[in-house]
């Protein structure tokens, strides 16, 4: 989301800010099965070509016309411009600041295209609970990462990660 989505948001009735959810105080406080909702965010055209531009830079993802003569017929984000922005939501709501220790594996797909201003609501669902062999105070948790066009319900995201959490 960029700066001027976020001045914006308010007029767009606050898509693209992220529902209130409490901050977790301890991998302890998760529950297998238990989804965090996001909210929603857009990315607009401007902000995937740029993007594309600087991280990406297929055909596809830059420019319209070309596109045309790409297996999606259109301008798309890049998978990794989706990945970001939904992590970057995930990150900059605050629930789980207190007690991110990092990650190592994140498994990614991306099942559709995202299609410039189409809206994706964000989620997270708790699918494994480990605390760690080492002893130390932290666990790991797998989180499902998923992003999902709320005109049509398509997932254009799933990413499951492995992420150390303090206890």
């Amino acid at each position: 989301m960029s700066a001027s989505d976020d001045r914006s948001a308010g007029r767009r009735g606050d898509l693209n800010r992220p529902r209130q959810t409490q901050p977790v105080a301890s991998l302890d406080d998760l529950v297998i099965g238990q989804v965090f909702d996001f909210g929603t965010l857009r990315l607009s055209e401007a902000e995937i070509r740029d993007f594309a531009g600087r991280f990406d830079p297929q055909y596809f993802h830059l420019d319209p016309e070309a596109a045309k003569d790409s297996i999606f017929g259109e301008l798309v984000a890049s998978g990794l411009h989706t990945l970001s922005a939904a992590f970057g939501r995930i990150m900059g709501s605050g629930v789980f600041n207190a007690i991110s220790l990092g990650g190592n594996q994140i498994d990614t797909r991306w099942p559709a295209p995202l299609r410039p201003d189409e809206e994706i609501a964000i989620r997270t669902e708790v699918v494994e609970l480990r605390p760690s062999r080492s002893g130390r105070q932290l666990g790991v948790a797998r989180l499902r990462h998923t992003a999902t066009r709320t005109a049509d319900g398509v997932l254009v995201l799933e990413a499951i990660g492995t992420h150390f959490l303090k206890r």
